[in-house]
This record gives structure tokens, C-alpha cells and sequence, in this order.
């Protein structure tokens, strides 16, 4: 487990590049007991077998950060899952999008929904196209899909943060993200890992490492940094193929 001094500075870092101070403020609103221990027994239970609707419906309202850690990588934003919408307040934003009043039963699905996005990054497909993101479109190719199917989603005890409790005694909602050291497997040097997963030219040296042109290089750092929005428009738009886990 990450020690406290250590927890602090990684959480101010987050709350810098992923949220105005305003929206650091919402964050920090502290959530009733009941909602905080439905979200820690939620956790700790098997994931469910199956993506019901109102999953489907939080992970259609999701906001995609990225998160400060080695080289970045996506990840659910920990302070806004939902987005800004409703002055940022996540719980009532979940319990308008389930149609519920029961807080705790909010913060349940939230949390269900946010450990099946690794999953429904397999289980949902989008066709190559240009979508909206926000004001600025963006393109999503084929490599964007494969890529984001690569991606290796962390639990949560790695995540420096070690337990659900310590993300919500910060003010932040325990939810998962990509490995920025390790992005697309076991690779350090990911930009490599990339291009073996995209069918790229990938020579092996005399010292048996693998390595790729400057050039393809640079072009694959450039996609990885993609990924966060290709990641969003997915969420938004990408249609189920399956429902089950």
C-alpha cells in the first residue's frame, strides 16, 4: 500500500491535470456511510456475469482522463466519472441515469459499471469513422480498436492507492486505469508493443531486444496519446456485440 505523503501528492497531481479546481471541490465532497460501504462491499464482490442497462447507460456517460503516470495512459476519471454535468455531483449523476433515488444502489452500479469497462472494451465494437468528441472531432481507425483492445487495465490495489477506502477518504471514486508504465503488456518500451500489435515492421538486434525505426517510433507515441479520445468516442458510441463477461 502506497503511504499516505505518497497517496496526497499522487492525488493532488490527478486533481492538477484532470480536474479545475472547481471540480477538485466537488470531488471532495464527502459521500453518506451507507453509499461508501455499498461502493467498498461492491468492490470486494465477484464482478457481475453479465453488462445489464444500467451499465450500459453509466459507461455512455463516462469521462475518459488520462492518467499522469510514466508515460500516461487512459484511465475513468477518479474526481468526475460521469463528467461535469450537474455541477459534477457523480452520485446524483448516477442516480439520474439509472432512474433510481436509492443512493447507495447509484453508487453500486457506478462501481459495477467501472470494473466492466476493461471488459466492454472486448465486448462492444465501433466501426472506423469520424464521431464527435466534445468540440472537436476525432477520427477513430481500426488501430485505435486494436490498440484499445491491447491496453492493460490495472486493478485497483496497483494503482497506488492500495484500497477503495483510501480513494474515498481523498475524495475520489476508486475507478481503474491503464498501466502508464506498461500500456500494452509486458514492455516498458511501449511504443515496440504497438507496433507488434498493429503488424508493424519490428527488427530484432544482436542483444535479442526488438526495436523500431525513429520514425515509427515517434508515430506511435503520437497514437498512444490518441488513445484517450478514442477511448471516449468508444464509450459513447460503440455498439455491444454480447452482454455477458
Amino acid at each position: 500500500m502506497a503511504s499516505s505523503p505518497f497517496r496526497r501528492q499522487l492525488l493532488r497531481l490527478l486533481g492538477t491535470l484532470l480536474c479545475s479546481p472547481m471540480l477538485v471541490r466537488a470531488a471532495e465532497r464527502s459521500l453518506p456511510a451507507a453509499v461508501r460501504q455499498r461502493i467498498v462491499a461492491t468492490l470486494a464482490a465477484p464482478l457481475p456475469g453479465v453488462l445489464n442497462v444500467h451499465h450500459l447507460a453509466l459507461i455512455r456517460r463516462f469521462h475518459i482522463g488520462w492518467s499522469p503516470v510514466e508515460s500516461g495512459a487512459p484511465m475513468l476519471n477518479p474526481a468526475q466519472p460521469l463528467g461535469e454535468s450537474n455541477g459534477g455531483d457523480t452520485l446524483a449523476l448516477a442516480m439520474q441515469v439509472i432512474a433510481s433515488k436509492d443512493a447507495a444502489l447509484a453508487a453500486q452500479r457506478l462501481m459495477e459499471a467501472a470494473q466492466l469497462l476493461p471488459h466492454f472494451v472486448q465486448m462492444a465494437n465501433l466501426k472506423p469513422g469520424n464521431y464527435a468528441n466534445g468540440k472537436t472531432p476525432f477520427t477513430f481507425t481500426t488501430r485505435h480498436l486494436t490498440l484499445l483492445r491491447q491496453q492493460s487495465w490495472m486493478p485497483l490495489e496497483m494503482l497506488g492507492m492500495g484500497s477503495a477506502e483510501d480513494y474515498l477518504a481523498e475524495g475520489y471514486w476508486p475507478t481503474p486505469s491503464v498501466d502508464g508504465k506498461r500500456p500494452y503488456g509486458n514492455f516498458t518500451n511501449y511504443p515496440v508493443e504497438m507496433a507488434q500489435a498493429l503488424d508493424l515492421p519490428v527488427r530484432r538486434q544482436a542483444d535479442g531486444t526488438l526495436t523500431i525505426t525513429s520514425k515509427l517510433e515517434a508515430e506511435m507515441e503520437a497514437l498512444h496519446e490518441q488513445t484517450e479520445a478514442a477511448l471516449q468516442v468508444f464509450v459513447r458510441q460503440a455498439g455491444l456485440m454480447r452482454n455477458k463477461v
